[in-house]
């Protein structure tokens, strides 16, 4: 095999000659401005990572206030009705109402029925109440009468 015949191993190279291949890779000018490019997007991103953190934080912040402001609009009106029904202790009467009641009506009418001796008793109205002596209640013959005994001086 030596006459004309090429071996097919590869010649030996000695790899201490060799350098590494990113420090071969490093000295281009390209790869170096590939560098530079890929630090400034990995700071950009680091800091885009922090700006998100701090705007999920203020938003976590702003959901909890919202559903406090919720919580204290859903109080305030039940509140409300409670007066509009009468309750003489309505805060008291709050503790007692569940969070998740749908039909808030249905409920306090059940409430002030189970629980009379917290809510007044209705005032019942007889229909018309007549104020006597008021022009406004005369006929017309009556308010004629009523003028003509004024303009004479009885």
């Amino acid at each position: 095999m030596s006459d004309g015949q090429t071996d097919k191993q590869p010649a030996a190279v000695e790899f201490s000659s060799l350098e590494p291949v990113d420090s071969r890779l490093s000295k281009s000018p390209e790869i170096a401005k590939l560098h530079k490019e890929c630090a400034k997007y990995r700071t950009a991103l680091k800091t885009s990572n922090e700006e998100k953190e701090a705007v999920q934080r203020q938003f976590d912040d702003l959901q909890q206030e919202y559903k406090r402001v919720l919580n204290s609009k859903r109080e305030q009106e039940i509140l409300h009705k409670l007066q509009i029904k009468g309750c003489k202790k309505p805060e008291l009467a709050l503790r007692d109402i569940p969070a998740d009641c749908n039909d808030l009506d249905e409920f306090l009418s059940l409430y002030s029925k189970d629980n009379f001796f917290l809510f007044d008793k209705p005032k019942t109205k007889h229909g018309y109440s007549f104020r006597g002596g008021r022009a406004s209640n005369y006929t017309p013959s009556q308010q004629m009468n009523n003028y003509i005994r004024s303009a004479l001086g009885r």
